[in-house]
């Protein structure tokens, strides 16, 4: 089995809220899947306590739109009910490892928001970088964008 179909059915075996000891290649990956799904369980039903355990006190939150938040700002935003999360969906995940303590999320992801009193779909497309602080994975790093299908790439 190649390192990118095992590690793809393992982002499909992480978004269904377990993970299987015969897929677990890297325990890196495993534990960053699992801290990410707990992200975004925390942010679907509201629980800025667990949130605010998977992120990194330095965390950098580049939103889809371009906005960037520390951590303080997004758990605070939050907190004020104006953002609200429903069936998140991540993905077509696949990973880096540039160091030993850090592991990379880049994939897909769906879900409903609500801003405001406005439910919408949206579907992105993110990087992530988690770091391991001592002993506890958590994510450092956020930027996602929607896609377009306008690159200005020519087609080949």
């Amino acid at each position: 089995m190649t390192n990118f179909l095992r590690l793809s059915i393992l982002a499909l075996v992480a978004g269904f809220g377990w993970i299987s000891p015969l897929l677990a290649a890297d325990p890196a990956v495993v534990a960053v899947f699992k801290a990410d799904q707990e992200r975004l369980d925390a942010m679907m039903t509201g629980n800025v306590s667990a949130l605010a355990r998977v992120l990194s006190d330095e965390l950098v939150f580049v939103h889809s739109d371009g906005r960037v938040e520390s951590k303080g700002d997004y758990v605070k935003n939050l907190l004020a009910g104006d953002t609200a999360y429903e069936k998140a969906v991540t993905a077509d995940v696949r990973t880096l490892e540039p160091a030993k303590g850090v592991v990379i999320l880049i994939g897909a992801q769906t879900m409903r928001k609500r801003l405001g009193g406005t439910w919408s779909d949206v579907s992105l497309r993110f990087m992530s970088v988690w770091r391991n602080e001592d002993g506890d994975w958590r994510m450092v790093a956020w930027q996602s964008m929607r896609p377009s299908g306008s690159s200005v790439v020519p087609k080949k």
